[in-house]
């Protein structure tokens, strides 16, 4: 049985992603993310060692808690508005980072941007440096 201590989760689905029996269930609206774990009988424990919090803990049946599900806000991309992942998921990467990787050289919390602005943001910069790069060449 699967034992949640919801206030490690971080929402993250690695263990719905890797369990076989699909005891672990979610779901994903535009402004919310669940993750369900059914009571389970096997003794499987994928869900245990992929949980990057260690949230989860594999006990005999009849010790196991209830159904258990876990509901999240998704935080906003502070440039798009779009929403990308969860509070406990964007802390944890910020607090694995050193706080100098944290931010670009133009002082933009990285972390809280969401992947498509990254990576717009990344092409226009490289854009730029690539158009200077030949500008610089030219007599």
């Amino acid at each position: 049985m699967i034992k949640v201590d919801v206030n490690k989760c971080l929402g993250c689905f690695s263990c719905s992603n890797v369990c076989p029996s699909q005891n672990i269930t979610r779901t994903e609206t535009p402004e919310t993310r669940s993750v369900h774990w059914k009571k389970c009988k096997e003794e499987c424990d994928l869900c245990v060692e992929f949980c990057p919090a260690k949230a989860l803990t594999l006990v005999p049946f009849d010790e196991g808690s209830p159904e258990t599900t876990v509901t999240y806000d998704l935080m906003a991309c502070k440039i798009c508005g779009e929403r990308y992942a969860t509070e406990p998921m964007l802390k944890r990467i910020e607090s694995s980072l050193p706080e100098n990787l944290q931010k670009d050289s133009t002082g933009l919390d990285w972390i809280w941007i969401c992947p498509v602005c990254r990576r717009n943001i990344e092409a226009e910069r490289a854009t730029k440096q690539m158009v200077l790069g030949r500008t610089r060449k030219s007599p």
